[in-house]
């Protein structure tokens, strides 16, 4: 019955891309219990998708939280500023409104009920607080044991060129840490932009690899390094992981 629970999505999604073959290198990486982030760098859609196949737990997803309003202008207008539909054209635009309209609440239903939590972009004049942003809801996932996949780029380009990480996480583990909750940090690397056809098949193999889980303590430092510290050793360890995401073994 709608809305639908992760496990009976994920189970749809096996079905529907039974044909797609993709390669997961350090899954044994993840907690099988408790909470954890995964960190990974952003391509595209397809990511997620292998994300939730590969990964046995059920997840959290950190994601616009645009997505879960295509029925408010003001929120279509920033999803028509994303990489995906900044060039979509006028008659594009329009069939894009008037399907947000009329299912904006049923996705919005949809997504809460897999376990999707808002975010809105960090910027340089849109730093996260407590009060948007995901921050709460993401604190409140962690403590109940959850398995977050975080996207710290906060936007994808389909080059698989990775952008700076932006400040958030940091914040998040900062106060989890002040009630004595260490959360392991996953970071992972995939390579998979333009890896499925339309027709639902491979083009190539993906590849998804996760890193060794990283604990950081927030101990005796300024929460501006502290959070500094997370952004910059994070995004080299994803860096790393790279090259081993690109090595795919089968092109189609």
């Amino acid at each position: 019955m709608f809305p639908y629970s992760q496990a009976q999505v994920k189970s749809a999604l096996g079905r529907v891309f039974k044909r797609v073959c993709y390669e997961v290198e350090g899954i044994d990486h993840l907690p099988q219990n408790g909470p954890g982030v995964i960190i990974m760098n952003h391509t595209g859609w397809e990511e997620i998708l292998l994300t939730i196949l590969a990964v046995p737990r059920t997840l959290k997803i950190v994601g616009m939280r645009e997505l879960m309003y295509l029925d408010e202008a003001k929120s279509m207008a920033r999803v028509f500023d994303t990489a995906y539909a900044k060039e979509f054209n006028f008659a594009r635009r329009q069939l894009a409104v008037v399907f947000g309209k009329l299912l904006g609440k049923p996705i919005r239903h949809q997504l809460r009920e897999f376990g999707y939590i808002p975010t809105r972009i960090f910027t340089d004049i849109w730093p996260p607080t407590l009060g948007c942003n995901g921050i709460r809801e993401s604190v409140r996932a962690l403590e109940k044991g959850n398995l977050l996949l975080f996207f710290p780029e906060g936007g994808y380009k389909r080059d698989g060129i990775m952008r700076p990480f932006k400040h958030g996480l940091g914040l998040i583990l900062r106060i989890l840490d002040r009630r004595g909750i260490q959360v392991p940090v996953i970071p992972a690397a995939q390579h998979s932009a333009g890896s499925i056809s339309t027709t639902l098949n491979n083009r190539f193999t993906p590849r998804l690899v996760f890193g060794a889980p990283m604990v950081f303590n927030y101990d005796g430092i300024s929460p501006d390094a502290f959070d500094e510290g997370v952004v910059n050793e994070l995004q080299d360890r994803v860096k790393k992981l790279l090259p081993r995401a690109c090595e795919t073994s089968k092109t189609y």
